[in-house]
């Protein structure tokens, strides 16, 4: 990756057989990386999302290579299909998300294994915040919790939609035991508690809110 970095987001809702819908969007990851070449990671709700909510994300490093790679899926009729059936199924989709990487996780695309766990907690600065300090605090918080819990830190701050200007913060884990694990280092580290409670000088407080999602592809 170049020093740009960029996670695009797209969440959905769908109706009917759970399994049928893991398979579905097993597909969609598939068939994004043989017509881009670029893998589409595909995600299934655990906690603080509706149930049947799926999540796909992928990495560019310009949004130029976002829009080649659109244009590759409009132009496939095997997408197309894809679409019609998906459709059949959804019930909402979710706002499309591209987030500006500030600190990168350790892990990306293929290299995060089936059944990772990611917790995203998403936060936006108070009216009386300075810009500058709620970035170096949320730098800070997002590189504490990475040291302390040992999971992949990182922070990326959305760039379109609702939640634009928002803070992302993820901690991802190779399965749940390691999550139980890091949330324990957490909660028991005086500095990363330290940290966490210097936020309420930054974030609005009714903003946060929190999902944890299941890697299936």
């Amino acid at each position: 990756m170049g020093e740009n970095m960029y996670q695009v987001q797209r969440s959905g809702c769908f109706k009917g057989s759970m399994a049928s819908n893991i398979a579905l969007a097993i597909e969609a990851s598939k068939l994004h990386e043989e017509i881009t070449g670029a893998p589409l990671a595909a995600w299934i709700a655990a906690a603080g999302l509706p149930a049947g909510t799926f999540g796909w994300t992928s990495w560019v490093e310009t949004l130029d290579q976002l829009a080649t790679r659109n244009g590759l899926m409009i132009a496939s009729a095997k997408w197309g299909k894809l679409e019609d059936k998906a459709a059949n199924v959804a019930t909402e989709w979710g706002v499309d998300q591209i987030s500006q990487i500030i600190v990168a996780p350790d892990g990306q695309g293929k290299g995060v294994p089936l059944g990772s766990r990611v917790m995203q907690s998403i936060v936006r600065a108070n009216q009386s915040a300075d810009p500058m300090e709620m970035l170096q605090w949320a730098t800070k918080m997002a590189e504490v919790t990475g040291r302390v819990s040992g999971g992949s830190a990182g922070l990326s701050q959305c760039g379109f939609g609702p939640d634009w200007g928002a803070y992302v913060f993820s901690q991802l884990y190779p399965d749940a035991a390691a999550l139980d694990a890091g949330v324990a280092k957490s909660l028991a580290s005086a500095e990363y508690l330290g940290v966490f409670m210097e936020g309420r000088k930054y974030v609005d407080i009714s903003s946060m809110r929190r999902a944890m999602m299941v890697k299936i592809a």
